[in-house]
């Protein structure tokens, strides 16, 4: 019997594995240990991704759903189709896309009551437009599918809630009491639970202002951080909400000033083992643009306002630049966006800046701490999203412009590929056992679905590690496995991928495996190996002209001994179905005796035991068997199969 154990070490950039499987092929779970991410080997992590949110408007509508609704149930699939196709470009290895780390928006459009006419306010108002009912549908239908397929792909997520604070939120307030809801919803989740190892929650997006409960907010000066227990007062009761209801994930904590000011937090901590802090950067933040762009500066300025990076995890959810002019107004003033920013005309960014000025200085601070992770603001600002749904080729945003070199995009498809050859990430240990705990007799019958235990690379291996398809049997696993009409078989299957099924072969002897396949290609084919070594011919599907119609196809082995083993399903050639498989001993008849005539006139392959054919041979009233298989040595024990009738016979040369 052969039993794998798999363990997966990578100190080094693993070109061996293919792009869909993200940059790791695993997710081992993380924690807070001091102020780093820790795996449970006890290794260091730091992460680096985008950020996204299921929205038509901000997915520049390559996705779109008003013509069945908007955002509706119905729009949901379109989304996540969308969705699979980020996750796809953003861990292209093999196109040097390098994200482990993927930021999740709960998009509030699919969130707000219905027919609540006009509200001012927008994302910022959802304290009094969300409807928690559709929270929890779409929590279960779009934003935790979601999440799973980004798993799938080997990024970690961070789930954020739906909109942006109000610019003054306080203690007691509608907005605290929103959030407590929507965390108490998303926290109380079964899968969010479940998935706690490698999907962590950031509190909420940008506060500005953080009030205390009567409303006031003790300052260094008009704008200088809160010197009182506000945000702590603010965020503490969510934190404690969702450890009650059993989530034990990584917690990540906003500041003031949109993400950039904790300094409250040093006199007034978090209560809690497992949390970081969730913080915002951009140009003219923390003392440095291009006109200012000085890491000694950059390092002290940050410490100064997140003092909380020498003793606990930092990620900076959002973060992004391009080359580009302050935009002015008529009267020659520099103008502001929402969030205080200064207007810009530049490549579509957020912020303005360039890669060898401010990029090159907010790298050095983030590498001097040693526990910053970063997401760019959106896939957008990291890969050219359009060329590569035209192209399937992932290449770094704003590839055209006349300095793409100075913009975030290739600064970080530079850098995202440098930091995953540095970390040090260990899978768990995974051990193949059988499914249901037995091995599969044999003879018998094997429903190609009940591969053995142990995930992906140890009992079965699939080139997109999400399930395509629509079936919850085997929930969690990569194997693409449909459900129709309650008939449970594989699908989606592509060439190079295969499964594993521990078998226990009752009788030394040949046999005979027939598949239950369907498929409208005529090129798909598969075999099967027993313990690694080859044990059939090349099996070519029947292409029946629809899916649904599935017949039988048959191969015969060589010898199998009896005992326990694992026989291995192996895709040559690609899409096919295939409901089961069952093997059989191979309808033999012993001779004892070639010369006495026992074997029919005919047409027959000749194949050795160990199912290699050897040649062709034809029986007639001239030409005996003894005269046809004079040229092999006494004693060979050989297998004739008719070309009429398929019946094998089991010879033995004298």
């Amino acid at each position: 019997m052969k039993r794998k154990i798999f363990t997966l070490l990578l100190a080094a950039m693993p070109a061996v594995f293919s792009y869909s499987q993200g940059v790791y092929g695993c997710t081992p779970d993380l924690h807070v240990e001091g102020n780093q991410l820790t795996d449970p080997n006890g290794n260091s992590i730091i992460l680096h991704g985008v950020m996204d949110t299921p929205s038509m408007w901000f997915n520049s509508n390559r996705w779109s759903s008003w013509d069945i609704g908007g955002y509706v149930p119905a729009a949901a699939p379109r989304a996540r189709e969308y969705f699979t196709k980020i996750f796809d470009a953003i861990t292209a290895t093999s196109d040097g896309a390098y994200c482990d780390l993927f930021r999740l928006h709960m998009e509030p459009s699919w969130l707000r009551r219905d027919n609540i006419g006009n509200v001012d306010g927008g994302e910022s108002n959802l304290a009094i437009t969300y409807d928690r009912d559709k929270v929890k549908l779409y929590l279960e239908e779009l934003f935790v599918p979601i999440a799973e397929d980004a798993n799938a792909h080997g990024l970690y997520v961070i789930m954020r809630p739906p909109g942006v604070c109000p610019e003054d939120i306080q203690v007691g307030d509608a907005y605290q009491k929103y959030l407590l809801d929507v965390w108490d919803i998303v926290s109380s989740n079964p899968k969010v639970k479940e998935y706690a190892g490698w999907l962590s929650l950031e509190l909420a997006n940008e506060p500005v202002r953080v009030r205390q409960a009567d409303g006031s907010r003790p300052t260094d000066g008009t704008w200088g951080p809160a010197n009182s227990a506000a945000k702590t007062d603010f965020f503490q009761p969510i934190v404690d909400k969702i450890r009650s209801n059993g989530f034990t994930g990584i917690i990540w904590i906003p500041g003031e000033g949109y993400q950039s000011s904790y300094e409250s937090y040093a006199k007034y901590p978090i209560r809690d083992n497992n949390f970081g802090y969730a913080v915002h950067v951009y140009p003219g933040w923390y003392g440095n643009d291009d006109n200012n762009a000085n890491a000694q500066t950059f390092i002290s300025n940050f410490q100064k306002q997140v003092p909380g990076v020498t003793s606990k995890p930092v990620v900076v959810t959002e973060i992004d630049w391009s080359p580009g002019e302050i935009v002015y107004d008529e009267n020659g003033q520099p103008k502001k966006k929402y969030d205080g920013n200064y207007e810009t005309k530049n490549y579509g960014t957020w912020g303005t800046a360039s890669t060898s000025k401010w990029g090159n200085a907010f790298k050095t601070m983030k590498d001097h701490f040693g526990n910053i992770s970063m997401n760019l603001t959106s896939t957008d600002d990291y890969l050219d999203m359009e060329y590569f749904l035209k192209t399937g080729i992932a290449r770094a945003s704003f590839s055209t412009k006349n300095n793409p070199n100075e913009a975030c995009g290739y600064a970080c498809w530079k850098w995202y590929k440098d930091y995953a050859s540095k970390n040090n990430i260990t899978c768990k240990e995974a051990v193949q056992t059988p499914f249901k705990g037995t091995a599969l007799a044999i003879p018998g019958k094997i429903e190609a679905e009940d591969f053995d235990e142990g995930g992906e690379g140890v009992s079965y291996h699939d080139e997109e590690r999400a399930n395509n398809l629509d079936s919850d049997y085997r929930k969690g696993y990569g194997v693409d496995i449909k459900d129709v009409d309650g008939n449970i078989r594989l699908g989606y299957t592509v060439k190079g991928e295969w499964l594993e099924y521990t078998v226990n072969i009752a009788e030394t002897s040949r046999y005979t495996i027939t598949s239950l396949v369907s498929t409208d290609n005529d090129e798909a084919s598969f075999h099967f190996l027993l313990d690694d070594e080859v044990i059939t011919d090349e099996i070519k599907a029947t292409n029946t002209g629809d899916w649904n119609t599935l017949v039988e196809v048959k191969a015969d082995t060589k010898e199998l001994a009896a005992g326990e083993h694992i026989l291995k399903l192996y895709i040559d050639n690609s899409f096919f179905d295939i409901d089961w498989f069952k093997i059989e001993p191979l309808d033999a008849t012993k001779v004892e005796d070639i010369a006495n005539g026992l074997v029919p006139a005919g047409a027959y392959t000749v194949s050795s035991t160990l199912g290699q054919k050897t040649g062709v041979i034809v029986i007639d009233n001239s030409s005996s068997v003894s005269d046809q298989l004079s040229s092999y040595q006494s004693n060979t024990i050989l297998f004739l199969q008719s070309a009429e009738t398929g019946k094998v016979y089991k010879v033995r040369v004298k």
